[in-house]
């Protein structure tokens, strides 16, 4: 780790600890922005955001890097512990002409060239992040359907901290 990343960890765990979660947010970003695989990094942010959901994603990337670790474990477990479970599904009817209908998922294989929704850098639809800010290539931000909610909420990716983090939403396609 380098000495920049060092330094933003460290005063990014400080403002989680004096509640200035503004500050912790930002500091906690540029760290995972240059190192996505930071662990601590997630970890803290996990408790520098308010919504359950921008927390629950934080720690699921936590335990994709560590299954084994144990604060974020007991997160996940509190997390779904303060929330209801879900009312049953109820069947929808077919759209109507003319309401939104998902596209057909994409082929594995289509690979197509992206504009870094961050940094402008041109990346192939295939790859995981873009080699120069290493910003998620298949996210919300990056998608044609991005001002579009239903998809979002369809797949439970309501929060802005999901949006810009890899997923792999079906109906992703090339933002123009």
């Amino acid at each position: 780790m380098s000495d920049d990343i060092a330094r933003l960890l460290y005063e990014g765990a400080v403002a989680v600890r004096e509640n200035r979660r503004a500050d912790a947010q930002g500091l906690l970003m540029q760290v995972i922005e240059r190192d996505e695989q930071n662990e601590q990094a997630w970890l803290w942010l996990s408790g520098a955001v308010d919504d359950p959901a921008d927390q629950q994603v934080a720690l699921e990337n936590v335990l994709a890097l560590n299954p084994n670790n144990r604060a974020a474990r007991e997160g996940i477990a509190y997390l779904k512990a303060q929330v209801r479970p879900p009312a049953a599904p109820v069947l929808a009817e077919p759209a109507p002409p003319g309401q939104w209908v998902p596209p057909a998922p994409r082929r594995s294989d289509d690979v197509e060239e992206v504009a870094c929704y961050q940094c402008g850098a041109i990346v192939y639809s295939v790859a995981t992040f873009c080699w120069q800010c290493h910003a998620a290539v298949h996210c919300c931000n990056n998608c044609y359907f991005r001002h579009e909610t239903r998809c979002k909420e369809l797949q439970q990716l309501t929060s802005t901290m999901a949006q810009a983090t890899r997923n792999d939403c079906e109906w992703w396609r090339v933002n123009p």
